[in-house]
């Protein structure tokens, strides 16, 4: 398998994220508490700091890569390891989620459902999501899509090259597909004494085999044997 994109979660964003969350929450509890509690102060950063630390590290830890013909997602630090891959024939439907400031940065999730489903939810209003339903609330249900860290490429910078390059090779492959399809197709009918395809068929069909194996979609190999099964 070649590799066509490789990369990190965008760590500067993060930074910048939590300093800001910092300063805004501490210059509250200090409003608030500084003469009732003072100490809270000091206890609320302590707690703050280490979380940001683990929480910094562990995001860190992700690398992302985008193949010829899989996504696959590895994770590495010191408190295990984690490896999840995707081939195309996995995933239904591919999607951005940035926020204002991912999009100050030009950073953001590529966030994708597979055909298993399980990274589909519904929530009602003032309800909570889960995976494939919902619980607790009312009013009106709108699905949503649940992210989690086997599902997305989390933070990564400019996130639509990514996703172009992915949806270059699921529109390949997915050609690919129905390629494959359509020349089993021609064998069963063949082996049953079927009509053959006119020849004006063939020929669209030769075509375009032609044109997938010279993009370099598919191998020599796979080209001659679709180009066989067609010819009969």
């Amino acid at each position: 398998m070649s590799e066509l994109w490789s990369g990190k979660p965008f760590m500067k964003k993060t930074i910048i994220k939590f300093a800001i969350i910092f300063a805004a929450i501490t210059i509250l509890l200090s409003l608030v508490f500084f003469l009732i509690f003072p100490l809270l102060i000091g206890i609320w950063a302590v707690i703050a700091v280490l979380y940001f630390i683990v929480y910094y590290f562990s995001k860190n830890a992700f690398t992302y890569h985008i193949t010829d013909k899989s996504i696959r997602i590895e994770k590495s630090w010191v408190f295990g390891n984690y490896v999840r891959e995707l081939t195309f024939d996995q995933i239904s439907d591919l999607r951005i989620n940035q926020g204002i400031l991912a999009r100050m940065f030009n950073c953001g999730s590529l966030v994708f459902v597979t055909t298993t489903g399980l990274e589909v939810g519904a929530s009602f209003g003032g309800g909570g999501v889960v995976r494939g339903g919902i619980f607790g609330g009312g009013g009106t249900m709108r699905p949503t899509v649940v992210k989690g860290r086997g599902n997305m490429l989390w933070d990564i910078a400019n996130p639509a090259k990514a996703r172009e390059i992915l949806m270059g090779k699921l529109s390949e492959w997915r050609s690919v597909f129905q390629q494959q399809r359509m020349s089993v197709s021609l064998e069963k009918m063949a082996e049953r004494g079927t009509t053959p395809v006119p020849t004006e068929s063939m020929a669209d069909e030769l075509n375009k085999l032609k044109a997938l194996y010279e993009s370099g979609a598919i191998t020599k190999e796979e080209y001659e044997k679709a180009k066989k099964k067609l010819l009969g």
